[in-house]
């Protein structure tokens, strides 16, 4: 398998990423000028950029997939996992109580955006710690 260098998978990380938050950025001005509401769909676009921003800086030691690499991965979604417990905990007080209204694709989207949004910021703190 052929494998980019650092410098080259950096930049395409970080162009995708540029790429995602301009395609947010349209996706996001159409929703609120013609419906006045966020869908849902632009959050999910919100957290491919900032998936590929985090991509762009961990692509050099990713590359080489070593124990460091796999116990910052472990790591990572371990704690990704308590996060999610409490976004769900959270998020169903809100719309229990009525203080959030939101419909059913709105909710899915929110949750998978602050999910792959936890992940990938986790393997950065990670990333600075070990």
């Amino acid at each position: 398998m052929m494998y980019m260098n650092s410098k080259t998978g950096r930049r395409f990380f970080t162009i995708m990423g540029c790429l995602f938050m301009l395609y947010t950025a349209i996706f996001s001005s159409a929703s609120l000028f013609s419906l006045g509401i966020l869908q849902g769909h632009e959050l999910i676009q919100l957290s491919m950029s900032v998936m590929c921003f985090c991509l762009a800086y961990l692509y050099p030691q990713f590359k080489q997939n070593d124990e460091r690499t796999k116990a910052i991965k472990e790591r990572g979604m371990f704690f990704s996992y308590f996060f999610f417990a409490v976004y769900s905990v959270i998020l169903m007080i809100l719309l229990q109580f009525g203080l959030l209204s939101l419909t059913g694709y709105q909710t899915i989207t929110l949750m998978a955006s602050l999910m792959i949004i936890t992940v990938f910021s986790s393997f950065v703190i990670l990333s600075k710690r070990y």
